[in-house]
Parts: structure tokens; C-alpha cells; sequence
């Protein structure tokens, strides 16, 4: 445990605030981190779920899939596109299984019926921040290097990803975990 709260308290969060700035870009962020809130608060919460799941099922998809350089050949893909197709591909991944899990009967069993509002939209934050990670990390150093650094520094680097990917879960943990205390109370 104690090994846990060294690499939180390695993070260094002044790059958040000396960035931090009202450029456009800033403001232009601002508006699609609220609206991404929104959109996440306005899924509901079993989709709120399945949306996360279907995102991990997306990244694995997007990790493990043999035939990309077939695709390329396959596509008229210049070196500039290769980044594009595959930030599509794990898009298209996602969306179409978030519509065959919203339409099965896993929906049923993918519920956070019985949390709060606020706890769903966490789940929302922590859900935009991990599709932020994945396509940040699959766009090219090049487009990652215009981002303000306060934003870059925690999406597009791999430790990122690694505690985007991570952060979910251990909040789904102790959101169950809540409902359980709650339900024996």
C-alpha cells in the first residue's frame, strides 16, 4: 500500500496549474470537457457502465488486432492517415460493441441502478479521461506536441494511460463497495 501512495504523491500537479491559462484552447477544452460530462450524465447509468466496458473491450481490440498492416495495404493509407484509420478502427470498435451490449441481455447485468448521480458522473469523468488517454496515445507525438502541456502530461504518456485504464476500476470497486455498506445498514 504504501508503494500505491509513493506514485501518487511522484505526481507532480504544478504543470496543471502553471499551464493553466484562458487561451482558446484552454476555453475550447473547457467546453468539450463539459459537454462530454453532460453527454456522460445523459447516457444514464447502465449505459454510463457499458460504455466504460465497451471501451476496454476496444482497447484490448485495438492492442491485440493482427491484421492492421493487411488493412493498410488493403486501404490507399498514406503514412500521415495510418494514425487516423487506427484512431476510426477503435472508435468504430467502440461504438459497435456499446450498441450490441446496449441491446443484449448483459444490459441487465452491467446496472448502477441504485448509485447516485454523483457517482455516475465520476464514472463519466473517469470514462472521458480514459478515451482522451487511448487517442492521445495513438496520435502521433507530432499533434500530441501542439496540446498545452498541462493536458499532454497526463493523457498522452503511457503512465497515463496506465492510471486512466486503472482509475475506472478502482472506482467501480469502491462504488460497489458503498452499495454493499449501504444495503447491510
Amino acid at each position: 500500500m504504501d508503494n500505491f501512495f509513493s506514485v501518487i504523491q511522484g505526481l507532480d500537479f504544478s504543470k496543471l496549474s502553471r499551464g493553466l491559462d484562458l487561451s482558446p484552447t484552454t476555453l475550447f477544452t473547457a467546453l468539450v470537457l463539459v459537454f462530454m460530462i453532460i453527454y456522460g450524465l445523459s447516457l444514464g447509468r447502465t449505459k454510463a457502465l457499458i460504455s466504460l466496458l465497451s471501451i476496454y473491450v476496444a482497447l484490448a481490440f485495438d492492442a491485440t488486432f493482427p491484421y492492421l498492416e493487411k488493412l493498410y495495404t488493403l486501404l490507399p493509407v498514406t503514412e500521415e492517415m495510418y494514425y487516423s484509420v487506427r484512431v476510426t478502427l477503435f472508435l468504430l470498435i467502440y461504438l459497435l460493441v456499446f450498441i450490441i451490449l446496449s441491446n443484449s441481455f448483459a444490459r441487465s447485468r452491467f446496472t448502477l441502478k441504485e448509485s447516485s448521480v454523483i457517482s455516475v458522473g465520476v464514472i463519466s469523468l473517469a470514462q472521458i479521461g480514459l478515451l482522451i488517454a487511448v487517442i492521445t496515445n495513438i496520435i502521433p507525438d507530432k499533434i500530441v506536441e501542439k496540446m498545452p502541456e498541462y493536458l499532454s502530461a497526463y493523457f498522452a504518456t503511457k503512465e497515463a494511460l496506465f492510471f486512466w485504464i486503472v482509475i475506472p476500476i478502482l472506482l467501480l470497486i469502491f462504488i460497489r463497495k458503498g452499495k454493499r455498506k449501504n444495503a447491510t445498514e
